[in-house]
């Protein structure tokens, strides 16, 4: 999914501003080669945005895993995945 796409999208439209900011940064810089190279980059985007007192909600920190995840392989995909499901309280 491009910029052009999801900034159509109604889920994307209800951001805060600087959150679309964010992810529009993140898809113009490239997207990430692997769930290594990820990590450390969206936990750096948390403390961003910690700083300026926001935070992504569940809903949005899904949107922004599957945006990341359409570049990847399946195997990257299930690396994710279950990275995910470690730090999802049930």
């Amino acid at each position: 999914m491009n910029y052009q796409e999801l900034s159509s999208t109604e889920e994307f439209k209800k951001l805060h501003p600087v959150k679309q900011q964010v992810i529009k940064e993140i898809l113009q810089n490239g997207h990430f080669t692997s769930p290594e190279a990820m990590l450390p980059k969206l936990m750096s985007i948390n403390q961003e945005l910690t700083k300026r007192n926001l935070n992504f909600t569940k809903e949005e920190s899904t949107l922004l895993i599957n945006i990341l995840k359409n570049t990847m392989t399946p195997k990257e995909q299930q690396k994710i995945d279950m990275l995910v499901s470690l730090f999802t309280v049930k």
